[in-house]
């Protein structure tokens, strides 16, 4: 194995390599660059992601699409669309931030960094093919959360919600690196496609291999936050502030779930579709039940979207689990765009120190109507209602869900679908009181808040996704990579 790198290797991580290298800079630049809230700093971060999404098409043309590093990091068209809604997420919590950050009097220039650092290690997740790799980006994110989660130091929730995430999350890696292990041990090496082949042969290799593949899976669970992993999800979500809670909501569970997706498609073909779907099928049944029917007695809507989400990644882990890549990628596109929406619009409603609640929000629609507009539209579309993208989400995953002829096929069938009627109730709520409340909550009673041209922007990009993003990108396209074909065609 040659382990000096060549001209393709580097190529191949060119994204990364220009991360890495914006973080240190920004290291640097905030000690140069102290005035105007760090502007430099954050503007530069905003370079510095704009040059990482370009890269990202140059590494997808040439070198291609392939293995790099001895089979260490692989270049795929899944891959690409990972490394996109990694860097989008990113870019829009740069520009959402600045203003709650001034809100809470908070120097804090490392915030940008850390977002450069975490997103390198979502690239390592998704990309890397050696369970080494993988393990390196998984905490190289998570470390970035955990201090990103509880930056507030001087609010008692943000740091309770630091340490619980914190505590959990090492738990968690405890189990995966123990998956490793006994991966190892049944195959002897690290290399993730290797490593799951004595699933097909019996004897101790192959007892080693399950062991260690349970463990795995029982590690990236806690990142998802599937159900009974999830525990940490609701404080970190509401303790830290509204962006970060965005991007974790976004970005780091697209790590986990492509993460997911990844070692599914690694398996082998004899096992595919055996007792690990029916383990995943099951948490992701679990998953979706318990988080909608604990949303339906939130009132904080952070906290409602903080469990709205455990429901949703049981939606994607089942479509996983069934082998619906593109299906499930779709889904994770189309639900980052409603949530970065949904909380740049609550970080808006905010103004720093209140709590958003469905009381607090009656009355919206006279005092703030475009701001109770798209409010409204991005939780319609994460219940699924047609024709916004959350609905078209839904519709082509379930599609692939019911096209299984097995038990868990239907179970998962009958049970998204239950599940997604059951959500309607806490998602159009908000939309009942915005519109129809005769009484003014206290959000609408006070003043509008100070314009957010970051908050704007963001808002408006989601609600173009929502809206009509969907017809430009399908499922099919993103296996392909010819969306660009059909936006030149309708440009004709």
């Amino acid at each position: 194995m040659n382990l000096i790198p060549n001209s393709n290797d580097l190529i191949s991580i060119l994204p990364i390599l220009v991360l890495s290298g914006g973080g240190i800079l920004l290291l640097g630049l905030q000690f140069f660059f102290q005035g105007f809230e760090f502007r430099i700093v954050r503007f530069t971060s905003g370079l510095v992601l704009i040059a990482a999404f370009f890269s990202l098409f140059v590494s997808q043309s040439n070198p291609g699409v392939g293995s790099y590093f001895s089979g260490h990091y692989e270049i795929s068209n899944i891959g690409f669309w990972f490394g996109a809604l990694y860097l989008i997420a990113a870019f829009c919590t740069v520009l959402a931030s600045p203003r709650v950050l001034e809100q809470h009097n908070m120097e804090f220039p490392e915030f940008y960094p850390l977002l450069l650092f975490s997103v390198v290690g979502m690239f390592l997740m998704t990309s890397g093919t050696d369970t080494v790799t993988i393990f390196v980006g998984l905490e190289l994110m998570s470390v970035c959360l955990y201090v990103l989660v509880g930056m507030a130091r001087s609010d008692v929730y943000s740091l309770e919600a630091s340490l619980k995430y914190f505590l959990l999350g090492s738990f968690s890696t405890g189990f995966f690196l123990f998956g490793m292990a006994f991966l190892f041990g049944g195959s002897g090496t690290t290399h993730l496609q290797d490593s799951l082949k004595p699933l097909v042969s019996s004897g101790f290799d192959s007892n080693f291999t399950k062991i260690g593949l349970l463990l795995l899976l029982t590690g990236i669970s806690f990142k998802i936050a599937l159900f009974p992993y999830h525990s940490w999800t609701p404080d970190a979500y509401e303790g830290a502030l509204t962006p970060v809670t965005g991007f974790m909501a976004t970005a780091s569970k697209s790590a986990s779930m492509g993460l997911l997706l990844v070692v599914f498609s690694k398996l082998p073909v004899p096992v595919a579709g055996g007792e690990w779907t029916w383990i995943m099928g099951i948490l992701a049944l679990l998953s979706m039940t318990y988080g909608n029917f604990v949303a339906l007695k939130q009132s904080s809507l952070k906290r409602v979207l903080a469990y709205s989400s455990i429901a949703h990644a049981g939606y994607v882990v089942a479509g996983i689990a069934l082998g619906g890549k593109e299906e499930a990628l779709f889904y994770l596109i189309v639900y980052s765009f409603m949530s970065l929406g949904a909380f740049a619009i609550l970080s808006f409603l905010e103004e720093g120190n209140r709590h958003v609640t469905y009381e607090s929000i009656a009355g919206l629609a006279k005092s703030r109507p475009w701001t109770s507009f798209a409010l409204f539209i991005f939780f319609l579309s994460l219940a699924g209602i047609p024709p916004l993208g959350g609905f078209w989400a839904k519709l082509f995953l379930f599609q692939k869900i019911a096209e299984g002829t097995d038990q868990i096929s239907r179970l998962l069938l009958i049970g998204g679908i239950a599940n997604s009627a059951l959500a309607l109730y806490y998602y159009v709520k908000v939309g009942i009181l915005s519109y129809m409340s005769s009484e003014e909550g206290e959000i609408s009673k006070l003043d509008s808040p100070k314009a957010s041209y970051g908050v704007l922007f963001v808002s408006a990009i989601s609600l173009a996704a929502v809206l009509v993003g969907w017809y430009f990108i399908q499922p099919k396209d993103l296996n392909s990579l010819n969306f660009a074909n059909k936006s030149a065609e309708l440009r004709k």
